[in-house]
């Protein structure tokens, strides 16, 4: 059984870390596919979710019933009501500034065969004759990703596109930044595991400078960022599809927000 983060009676605001176990069968094969949770602790990780409630989160009137805790889980169904897209992301109500997250994660609808679109090695999408993104079928099963610095702009993606998961989106589409930025902000490799299973993303925001590792392999690598926030909160974001995480962790660095 894999060991989770549970503060029983403590608040998350409190950064105070209790180590229990969560509630989730999984073999010794898989365990060792993750960080420990005694890793992460003596690396200075507390909590961003108990494990059991969803404090520390601002939770609006619309959020309720969609994102919710089961099993140690925050479990997103994916239709949040808001009229307005962006009230639908889940966020912290701490603001972060330098720091490194540690988040498990995963898309666990049921794949489906989607157009796809093309993106060329500079970030452009590849086009045809009358400027229409072309696309290729794909296998598909949602899209999500994790909000930095309160910026959607700043965002490691999650998602079934062939360029893979971590990828800063909101930076790699903006043709109006030189193209060695854009390109640092696409993932060097494809580093998801199959849909449905775990996976695990560590993220370091430092300054203007994401990294992002996913499943132990550095896919994003100091990406300059021009203009992020210098703090701002932590969101899970809301595309319309189910997503799943478990055990966050912060471990706040200097020139972190207090």
């Amino acid at each position: 059984m894999r060991l989770g983060i549970l503060l029983g009676l403590l608040s998350p605001l409190a950064m105070s870390a209790a180590w229990l176990p969560i509630v989730e069968a999984a073999s010794a094969k898989n365990d060792r596919l993750f960080p420990s949770a005694a890793s992460l602790r003596q690396r200075g990780f507390v909590p961003l979710f108990d494990g059991a409630t969803l404090e520390g989160w601002d939770v609006k009137p619309w959020h309720r019933g969609h994102w919710v805790v089961r099993d140690g889980i925050i479990d997103y169904d994916g239709k949040a009501e808001h009229k307005k897209n962006a009230k639908n992301t889940l966020w912290t109500k701490r603001a972060f500034g330098d720091f490194v997250l540690y988040v498990e994660w995963r898309l666990p609808s049921t794949p489906k065969t989607k157009p796809h679109p093309i993106v060329l090695p500079n970030g452009d999408f590849l086009r045809d004759e009358k400027g229409q993104r072309k696309t290729t079928p794909r296998t598909d099963a949602g899209d999500s990703g994790i909000y930095l610095r309160g910026s959607p702009k700043c965002q490691a993606n999650i998602w079934s596109q062939i360029l893979g998961s971590g990828e800063i989106n909101g930076y790699r589409v903006n043709r109006k930044l030189p193209d060695a930025i854009r390109k640092a902000c696409i993932p060097s490799k494809c580093a998801d595991r199959p849909f449905g299973e775990w996976n695990w993303f560590e993220i370091t925001m430092k300054g203007d400078r994401m990294t992002v590792v996913l499943n132990g392999e550095r896919v994003i690598d100091a990406a300059k960022l021009p203009g992020v926030p210098v703090k701002g909160p932590i969101g899970l974001q809301h595309h319309g599809d189910p997503v799943q995480f478990r055990n966050l962790l912060v471990k706040e660095t200097p020139g972190g927000a207090k």
